[in-house]
């Protein structure tokens, strides 16, 4: 067993030794001479740790001397390997006292190296993938000492910008073109404001809208073909993009492709919108990555190609990218790809770009640069090797994602969800729609978010106001510095001045030890706010119902402070949207009634009422029904005039009375109401249910009061207290007997019985059951 757990371990560490070799890298006899060797350096290893070598040690000073050189030359070769493996390592140092404090470092390094060489196992394992070479796995520098978010402040890029950012929304997002490329639609007809309309509020279509419904993809994209070897990662680099020369370059590179792989870095931390920091983009032979915010103005060129039908644009979960390219670039993509949707149709067990990388590409990214800054410049290696693995790799998995799909009847429905996702279009917020449109994008759906976190932490409806006026006063400065909300003021920060509430400025400092700038400097206002928040609660009666009804009958309430313009103006548009809903109904009901032969009777007619017999059914009209109701609405009348009444007979003291059910006390009817029913009601006998008879006798009345109630107490058989206590035991009167021990009568009842033996207890696994 331990010769096959060597022979494993040989062939893991040849492997990590020599990855670049191919599987038959040695043949079976050199293996077996390795083996070999390795197991006889393990026995004497083994053999010589069994003896005491220092007291051989002392006997002899050369033996003392070998063993000390080859120790010293064992040491030199490990501390050679570990630096081989880590350039960071602590080498190892001579004596056995300093093992313990070098284990920790030495056993992690033999973990990692265990752990790659079983990954190459795996990739052994595996078949060739579609690159055409031995499946290898790339990882990416990954070195845990390197900072990928310095700590030192970056001066903010948008106040460098040509126009200055404008968050007051004061306006719908226009788009940013000046020039439609490659447009079925002109580009003034595409730039139309339309009014508003029901729930959408006034804004701009999205003006590529119709080029994505209606150009071709193109035709590569609906063909089986063999996949292209992407190039090898450690030969080929980006070239980096931030002039107006290089760009030319790129886009004269960018008219020869067919396909082409997107994807951008977004940085919204200190900024209100967000900023598209960065755009990677890959073809078959080369990698660029553009830096787009010092081309900002300058990248609406890039629309040639991306608009063009005849490029495919490969993407990976473009959903966001194609708010950021339009709104910061005015960039928009016709025939996109994407490979997310690509993977949810195949039902794959991820959808990540990374999981794509590792099983398709056989590489392993890094997760640690997800969310770094990508304002800083210039960028770190590391960063920049990060962006360009996710286009490098990704038109040779578009190759293999499109074959699979095309065998599975799929590429339709992902070629309709990109199209879908291409279409999407972004809007400011304040012109956003009252209820969510699947295309549209706004950056929060919701048109009351504080309300959520009322429900996500268990806040008082009473707060209610409280949490509002915060979330506004923290939307208003971030809005007038261009920074993120939680820049600002951390929900943690928001949640805690709801729950202390301070009305001073120390108390809104000292209320989290996360607070910001911001809050500091103006710890002043917002103690003001929350003083001024808690006195309109306690001013406005039952503030805990949230409801916007009102009590109309009460003259000295006021209005202005139970509903606001904001929702006046709400409730307008949703009535507007229901007038327009019925007027189209009308419409609709109108053509039928004139044009359909199958539902003109049915849909426009007025409602008949039919009544259902035994053995028929009889139709009535409208009109029967209204004459109807006018007849017994008259006979009602006459009948409310006349005063009913009902006869009671005088209370007697009744022992008791038999009641039958023949024999009912009578009642007295108007005599107008008598002579209708014995006149009118015919009734069958054979329909009417007889109740069984019941005798029923009530219960004699109570005994007179004026008989003698007293209760005669005897005291003589009473209980003495002052008298002594009788002896008993367990309340037998029977007296206990003494034991004379001197008797010898025989009888065995006087005889005192034995000791109960004692029980042993159980004490557990403490105790010894030796005896």
């Amino acid at each position: 067993m331990l010769i096959v757990i060597l022979k494993e371990y040989v062939i893991k560490t040849l492997l990590l030794t020599y990855p670049n070799t191919r599987p038959n890298f040695m043949s079976e006899d050199n293996c077996e001479e390795l083996l070999e060797n390795i197991v006889g350096v393990v026995r004497a290893s083994t053999a010589l740790a069994a003896q005491d070598v220092d007291f051989y040690k002392s006997l002899d000073k050369k033996v003392s001397d070998s063993l000390n050189k080859t120790a010293n030359d064992t040491l030199d070769i490990a501390n050679s390997l570990l630096l081989s493996i880590d350039e960071n390592c602590s080498p190892l140092e001579e004596g056995k006292d300093r093992i313990p404090d070098f284990w920790n470092g030495f056993s992690n390094i033999m973990d990692n190296l265990i752990e790659k060489s079983d990954h190459f196992i795996d990739a052994l394992s595996k078949p060739n993938n579609f690159n055409g070479k031995y499946n290898e796995t790339t990882f990416l520098d990954n070195n845990s000492r390197t900072n990928s978010n310095p700590s030192k402040r970056i001066e903010k890029p948008q106040l460098l910008f040509s126009k200055p950012v404008d968050n007051t929304d004061s306006r719908p997002f226009k788009p940013l073109l000046v020039e439609k490329p490659n447009a079925l639609k002109p580009l003034k007809d595409s730039l139309v404001l339309v009014p508003e309309s029901g729930i959408v509020p006034t804004h701009y279509l999205q003006p590529y809208e119709y080029e994505i419904d209606n150009q071709e993809y193109n035709e590569e994209v609906v063909e089986i073909r063999d996949p292209t070897p992407y190039k090898p990662w450690e030969t080929t680099s980006a070239i980096w993009i931030d002039t107006k020369e290089s760009l030319a370059d790129l886009l004269m590179d960018l008219r020869k492709q067919s396909e082409i792989a997107v994807d951008l870095e977004h940085h919204d931390l200190r900024s209100y919108y967000g900023i598209t920091c960065l755009m990677q983009i890959s073809t078959r032979e080369q990698d660029y990555i553009v830096d787009t915010i010092s081309l900002r103005d300058d990248l609406i060129v890039l629309n040639e190609i991306f608009t063009n039908p005849n490029i495919t644009k490969v993407f990976h979960g473009a959903s966001m990218d194609i708010i950021w390219l339009q709104r910061d670039l005015g960039l928009y993509i016709v025939s996109l790809f994407d490979t997310f949707h690509a993977s949810k149709a195949l039902g794959l067990a991820r959808h990540s770009l990374a999981y794509l990388l590792e099983n398709y590409a056989s590489f392993k990214t890094s997760k640690k640069y997800q969310l770094a800054d990508w304002r800083r410049r210039p960028l770190t290696n590391n960063m920049l090797a990060y962006a360009r693995s996710d286009t490098h790799f990704l038109l040779n998995i578009f190759d293999q994602l499109r074959n699979t799909l095309i065998k599975q009847n799929k590429l339709a429905g992902v070629l309709h969800e990109s199209r879908n996702v291409a279409k999407r279009r972004f809007e400011y917020l304040k012109f956003r729609p009252t209820v969510p449109l699947p295309n549209l994008y706004t950056l929060i759906e919701k048109e009351a978010p504080w309300k959520s976190l009322l429900i996500q932490y268990n806040i008082q409806d009473e707060k209610e106001i409280l949490v509002q006026k915060l979330w506004e006063w923290r939307d208003m400065i971030a809005r007038r510095d261009d920074e993120s909300p939680r820049y600002i003021m951390p929900t943690q920060v928001l949640i805690s001045l709801i729950s202390y509430t301070p009305t001073d400025s120390s108390g809104v400092i000292s209320v989290s030890n996360m607070v910001t700038e911001h809050v500091r400097s103006n710890s002043t206002t917002l103690a003001n706010l929350i003083k001024k928040a808690l006195e309109s609660t306690k001013s406005i009666p039952n503030s805990s119902d949230s409801s916007s009804t009102f009590n109309m009958s009460r003259t000295d309430t006021n209005v202005a402070s139970l509903i606001s313009i904001t929702e006046i103006n709400n409730i307008c548009l949703k009535f507007n949207s229901l007038s327009k809903h019925y007027n189209t109904s009308k419409f609709l009901t109108s053509g039928i009634e004139v044009s359909s032969l199958l539902f003109s009777n049915i849909m426009t007619s007025s409602p008949k009422i039919s009544d259902y017999s035994k053995d028929k059914t009889t139709s009535f009209k409208s009109e029967d029904m209204i004459a109807r109701h006018i007849r017994l609405s008259e006979g009602l009348k006459g009948l409310s005039a006349n005063n009913s009444f009902i006869y009671q007979p005088p209370v007697e003291d009744i022992k008791s009375i038999e009641i039958t059910t023949e024999n009912p006390i009578p009642t007295l009817e108007p005599k107008s109401t008598q002579k209708k029913t014995t006149k009118e009601i015919n009734e069958d006998n054979e329909e009417i249910i007889v109740l069984k008879k019941v005798n029923r006798k009530y219960q004699k009345g109570k005994k007179d009061a004026d008989k003698d109630s007293t209760v005669v107490v005897d005291y003589s058989k009473a209980k003495k207290i002052f008298q002594k206590k009788d002896e008993t035991i367990n309340g037998n009167s029977k007296k206990r007997k003494s034991f004379d021990p001197y008797n010898n009568d025989g009888d065995t009842d006087k005889v005192p019985r034995a000791l109960k033996k004692r029980q042993t207890n159980t004490r557990g696994k403490n105790i010894s059951y030796k005896r």
